[in-house]
């Protein structure tokens, strides 16, 4: 190919692709927010664009906010519930630097509960992490609910609180929705499914699970 034709044309090709990129991410954002303001109006749910204050869900001590750098909080529906306060929206933060960075996407809803929520974090188990306890990585089992030592990794610094706060009714609740994660704190729990952001139409249905765990898990 000509070397004038790729000096005077590869710039601004270049250039008008990644001015496209950012089109179209911002045009795809944009889409997202607006459809879950009109998720939340025809929920009678109040919107915000803006999510939490980034430095006070620091001071939730929940795990995941205390993790990695640029940390985003945007599109928050809120949601009254008998068991607290349910915030909902997407997350995310960075770890890594330079090409080995990585962004994390998480879909939330961060629960205010009255009740004494120790902490404690519970995720899917798996291969791997069966894998872990085999070379000295222990969770915390519930001896009367094999099932749900069978589904979930439950870990905490106060084996003894998790064990208290884990009553066999809860621990139902669990053994019956596989695949949920949840982190606890003084004061708050997280509930979130898997390391990315819920479509928009997979919401209202987070929404409802999430309103059944305030009031069904956490009371």
């Amino acid at each position: 190919m000509d070397p004038v034709f790729l000096q005077t044309y590869t710039i601004p090709i270049v250039i008008g692709g990644v001015a496209l990129v950012i089109f179209l991410v911002f045009w795809l954002e944009r889409k997202r927010r607006n459809d879950l303001m009109a998720l939340a109006a025809s929920m009678g749910l109040r919107f915000s664009p803006e999510g939490p204050d980034v430095y006070s869900l620091e001071g939730t001590q929940l795990e995941m906010f205390r993790l990695g750098r640029s940390r985003k909080a945007a599109n928050m529906i809120e949601v009254s519930s008998a068991g607290g306060q349910i915030r909902v929206f997407d997350y995310r933060y960075t770890t890594g630097s330079g090409k080995h960075s990585q962004t994390h996407n998480f879909t939330v809803a961060l629960i205010a509960s009255g009740g004494n929520v120790p902490q404690f974090d519970l995720k899917p188990e798996t291969f791997m992490y069966k894998i872990g306890e085999l070379v000295g990585f222990k969770d915390i089992d519930l001896p009367a609910f094999p099932l749900f030592s069978e589904k979930y990794r439950l870990t905490g610094p106060d084996e003894a609180a998790v064990h208290l706060f884990f009553t066999p009714r809860r621990a139902a609740w669990f053994e019956s929705r596989p695949g949920l994660r949840v982190q606890g704190a003084a004061g708050h729990a997280l509930l979130f499914k898997e390391n990315r952001r819920l479509p928009v139409d997979d919401w209202m249905t987070f929404i409802e699970e999430a309103k059944a765990f305030a009031s069904e898990a956490l009371k």
